[in-house]
């Protein structure tokens, strides 16, 4: 059984929360391909290249280096891991051959890491995605802005993407794009996402709980 795991870039931003997922990978039984957000060291640069003036694509760029370097901290803690970032779908699948546990980060630009993430689940034929997020689960509205936004613990992609398309709530609060959701959507792959600093809740969802939200066809 293959499992895919989405890791927000804001997870390596904390050291002690990075090892303790480096703990909980090494220990799993089963295939695991894992693909980490660019966090602070991405918006860092971006935020200085965009300044600069530099274009779409170069801070594109700047966004995947960071995310690579994650997961490179991440293999490094890894003893099952394949000992290279992936720097394509073509690499990954080489990759994922040979060893237990792929890790990488994004692909190419105009492509986000979730999108690079739901390509992985899609490719190995995952079981399922798990998304560690920085939310606890998807919300009705940003709850971040709106007190009275609902948690939903239970929904289907064709009500997830109308949450992602709201005006009000403006690229799904950073949990996936519509690229990415219509390539799960594809291939029915369930995902779950929850709080990102929380990664006792990989063991949990194993185990068949739901301590965020699960996305089904």
């Amino acid at each position: 059984m293959a499992l895919v795991i989405k890791l927000s870039g804001r997870i390596f931003d904390d050291e002690e929360l990075v090892l303790r997922y480096a703990q909980i990978i090494k220990t799993r039984k089963d295939k695991v391909g894992v693909v980490a957000g660019g966090g602070e060291v991405a918006r860092r640069y971006i935020s200085a290249a965009r300044r600069g003036g530099a274009s779409n694509t170069l801070q594109d760029l700047l966004g995947i280096y960071a995310s690579r370097l994650n997961a490179l901290l991440l293999i490094s803690l890894l003893d099952n891991a394949y000992p290279r970032v992936p720097t394509n779908i073509e690499e990954f699948l080489e990759a994922w051959r040979t060893h237990q546990v792929v890790v990488s980060g994004g692909f190419q630009p105009g492509q986000s890491t979730a999108t690079v993430a739901a390509l992985v689940a899609e490719a190995v034929g995952a079981s399922a995605l798990l998304n560690a997020a920085n939310i606890d689960a998807v919300y009705s509205d940003d709850p971040r802005k709106n007190p009275d936004a609902k948690r939903i613990p239970e929904l289907t992609y064709d009500e997830f993407e109308k949450i992602l398309r709201s005006s009000s709530l403006p690229g799904g609060y950073e949990l996936m794009d519509v690229w990415s959701l219509s390539i799960l959507k594809r291939n029915c792959i369930t995902t779950h996402i929850f709080d990102g600093r929380r990664p006792e809740h990989i063991e949990a969802i194993a185990r068949g709980e739901n301590p965020g939200s699960k996305i089904t066809c």
